[in-house]
């Protein structure tokens, strides 16, 4: 990887965030093109500002979406293979972010269960954090083919 622009992140620069786990290169360089192709290859849904996919459980607007592609399923299992949550994803939300976009802080819809896994890929991106009753802010720089887990 490439870091002259950006730093590799440690153990040590994963902020105190409660069940944050950071996983970095959980997807290999070389099997990150062929995922890329794959997701880039199904159809892309643009009501947003930005493009998106939707799989599996509704997102919180209550409406079908398709079950998840093949890739998505190897990807799950593979999650839930190595313990990142403890049952398999049955919803997956592919959104794609150009540079100098990105989305407002929110919660994640309680239905959706006590574990979000979120997989970058191509590029970095900074993903910030706000403790709602205090105000605390963190922020961790998310590396190309990390994966980062939020629980509870």
């Amino acid at each position: 990887m490439n870091t002259l622009f950006y730093p590799t992140v440690t153990a040590a620069n994963v902020p105190p965030v409660p069940g944050l786990r950071y996983l970095p290169g959980y997807v290999s360089e070389a099997d990150e093109p062929a995922l890329v192709g794959a997701i880039d290859g199904m159809p892309w849904n643009t009501e947003w500002r930005r493009r998106r996919q939707a799989y599996g459980a509704g997102s919180g607007s209550g409406g079908e979406s398709p079950p998840l592609p093949d890739w998505g399923r190897r990807l799950t299992a593979r999650m839930f293979g190595d313990g990142v949550t403890d049952r398999p994803f049955d919803q997956m939300l592919v959104n794609e972010y150009a540079p100098g976009h990105g989305i407002s802080s929110h919660r994640d819809y309680a239905p959706f269960g006590r574990t979000v896994v979120s997989l970058s890929l191509l590029s970095p991106c900074v993903m910030d954090f706000r403790h709602p009753s205090t105000g605390r802010k963190e922020s961790l720089l998310l590396e190309p083919r990390s994966l980062l887990v939020l629980s509870d």
